[in-house]
């Protein structure tokens, strides 16, 4: 399997990162190749984790205890080819390492991790001139285009800017409306603020008010109540006069009360 060559190209484009992950899989594990990477006779790859399991598991009898190798080699039949391959007495672990392999897979996770807005950056090229890369601004159309459609196509009459100079204006620009929203936006809060803590205080007031008219209601029929009980008590007492007369004029004195 050669890696080698064609492997820049691959990285293009999403579609073509997929192809190359697919060159990259363990025929054994079915996940991507795991350092280290050996290389059989027959030029096939696999991680050496998966080709030891496969090893040890077709020769029962070999074991490798640290650096103390039991047994006298072994035969192992490639996953891919059915190749044999007759190992030495240290078995997978007398294989080559692919480093090829090995930094391409570095090569490939670490453009993976790579933002995508990079990547499009790095590779966005004119649809007109396909070997020309969208350097500058066209201010008239407000599209992103190349040199040669200012000087040979359709933006050559058109006004134009450096693009590094357009994204340094938006980049400003953005960073200027985010400082005025975030202004705004702390302004409201204080106005809100403020609005809530005078209806807070309303409200505290409008309670106080009703507090203290109840209050004054309770003190009213208090009273009340404890006149009513003072004219029972009158008109009990008057009851138990013995003298007609007396009684009687009590009584029309507790009935105007």
């Amino acid at each position: 399997m050669n890696f080698a060559v064609g492997f820049k190209p691959l990285l293009g484009d999403a579609h073509s990162m997929d192809s190359l992950e697919k060159q990259l899989i363990c025929p054994i594990c079915l996940e991507m190749f795991s350092k280290p990477v050996v290389i059989l006779p027959c030029q096939h790859n696999l991680c050496r984790k998966c080709a030891n399991d496969v090893f040890q598991a077709s020769n029962p009898l070999w074991q490798s205890r640290g650096s103390t190798t039991v047994s006298s080699g072994g035969r192992f039949r490639c996953p891919s080819c059915r190749h044999e391959v007759v190992l030495d007495r240290h078995g997978v672990y007398g294989l080559q390492r692919n480093l090829l392999v090995e930094n391409i897979i570095d090569i490939y996770k670490q453009e993976s991790s790579r933002p995508l807005h990079s990547k499009a950056e790095q590779h966005l090229m004119c649809e007109e001139h396909e070997e020309e890369k969208i350097n500058i601004y066209c201010l008239s159309c407000e599209v992103p285009t190349c040199s040669l459609c200012k000087v040979f196509g359709a933006h050559k009459d058109c006004e134009v800017a450096p693009l590094p100079t357009i994204y340094k204006r938006q980049k400003d620009n953005s960073r200027r409306q985010k400082q005025l929203l975030n202004q705004r936006f702390e302004t409201l809060c204080a106005v809100l603020e403020e609005r809530k803590g005078e209806l807070l205080q309303a409200l505290a007031r409008e309670q106080e008010q009703k507090l203290q008219r109840v209050r004054g209601l309770i003190r009213q029929y208090g009273d009340h109540l404890e006149a009513s009980s003072k004219l029972v008590e009158s008109a009990i007492q008057s009851m138990e006069e013995p003298q007609m007369a007396l009684y009687l004029q009590q009584a029309k004195e507790l009935i105007n009360k």
